[in-house]
């Protein structure tokens, strides 16, 4: 796997508040990837409780 890799902004951070806590809400794309954002969900949701 290459370190060399471009983030891109797809959207400018805004914040979220819940309560007390505030989220820095950000989006980057990165150009070096062959997988996408739905592929790397899945991913996650089938690793979730192994």
């Amino acid at each position: 796997m290459s370190l060399n890799t471009k983030f891109i902004p797809l959207a400018k951070p805004y914040n979220h508040k819940i309560k007390n806590i505030t989220f820095v809400v950000s989006s980057f794309g990165n150009q070096n990837t062959t997988a996408c954002a739905e592929d790397i969900l899945f991913d996650m949701l089938q690793h979730k409780n192994q």
